[in-house]
């Protein structure tokens, strides 16, 4: 029971830090975006147990966007998709790869179906900033993960 109910707490500070981070970015949404609470979307690849908290995170700070649910559930649906792939694929860092294509590719359909930004503009802007943040939190919870991040066994 006790860890249980720490695994809620961690959840829900994640899905806390994440929105906060993303919503005081200005630079957070839409075609030219970096945003720096994505150095937490690779927490899951480190530990399952973080998925739902990060995928709270996601649909609360895109609810803050611009576009609104359209933005929610592609969001939603990269890091499912992301975090479903990354169950087979042990390497983080080919996960960190993997989650920034997705994004890249899914939010690009999705900002030239509505809002008519080229795709290929999204696609390019999105996954490199979404690379440089992914490597980012990858890289620091790789050397300091397990002072931060609890192993909730």
């Amino acid at each position: 029971m006790i860890i249980k109910n720490k695994i809620l707490v961690y959840n829900a500070v994640l899905a806390a830090v994440y929105v906060a981070l993303t919503v005081i970015n200005p630079i957070g949404t839409m075609a030219i975006q970096l945003r720096i609470s994505e150095m937490l979307a690779v927490i899951p690849f480190f530990n399952r147990r973080f998925i739902p908290g990060m995928i709270l995170g996601l649909a609360i700070a895109n609810f803050f966007s611009p576009l609104g649910l359209i933005d929610v559930a592609t969001g939603v649906g990269i890091a499912a998709i992301s975090y479903t792939i990354s169950y087979f694929i042990k390497n983080i860092w080919v996960n960190a790869v993997q989650y920034s294509v997705l994004c890249g590719i899914f939010v690009g359909l999705m900002l030239l179906t509505v809002a008519g930004v080229p795709f290929w503009f999204s696609f390019v802007t999105i996954t490199i900033s979404t690379l440089i943040t992914t490597f980012l939190g990858t890289f620091l919870f790789s050397k300091i993960g397990d002072r931060v991040l609890p192993s909730l066994k």
